[in-house]
């Protein structure tokens, strides 16, 4: 009896070990500016530099309209598009630049119309979309994003695990102390 017991508290540990996520990396600061990215539209050559990327984040990801999470107050915000160096662009950054490479030149208009075109695509952060994702308040170009904003789904599986061992182990104990008189 008591070694079930043992047993059973172990398999919950490492049950409940194996449900931790893992941590997240620091993010770094932004750059004071941000790098120029060249595309390519028709064979003519086109540069996004740091104020049309500062326009677009001001626009279109900190417009309620589009993106109800609030980017804006997110230092970070940037890696939205970009990977961790700052230097490069992550996955959505990548299907934002090949959208608006279909589009045209990199105005606001068009890279509203990138972005529109590419929201509802997958993003890398698991079981969400890319507006998904954004709404959440985790970046979809990075894996180990997680959403500062948990949706009431999530929450209610997280809360129903919980009743639910606690259940078991009340039947459990008085499963075996009727069965041991």
């Amino acid at each position: 009896m008591k070694k079930l017991f043992v047993l059973l508290v172990l398999a919950l540990f490492a049950f409940a070990t194996m449900s931790v996520s893992s941590a997240s990396p620091a993010l770094p600061a932004p750059p004071s500016t941000l790098p120029t990215v060249t595309y390519y539209y028709h064979n003519t050559s086109y540069n996004i530099t740091n104020s049309i990327w500062d326009k677009f984040f001001k626009d279109v990801i900190d417009n309620k309209t589009y993106v109800k999470y609030s980017w804006s107050n997110v230092s970070t915000q940037y890696l939205i598009v970009f990977d961790l160096s700052y230097t490069g662009l992550n996955h959505f950054g990548l299907e934002l630049i090949s959208a608006l490479s279909g589009i045209g030149s990199p105005t606001i208009a068009n890279m509203t119309k990138a972005f529109i075109s590419i929201e509802n695509q997958p993003s890398l952060v698991h079981g969400y979309t890319n507006i998904g994702a954004l709404n959440a308040g985790a970046y979809p170009g990075l894996s180990f994003s997680k959403p500062a904003v948990q949706s009431k789904v999530k929450e209610y599986e997280e809360i129903t695990a919980i009743v639910a061992i606690i259940a078991v182990m009340f039947v459990l104990y008085f499963y075996f102390n009727r069965n041991g008189k």
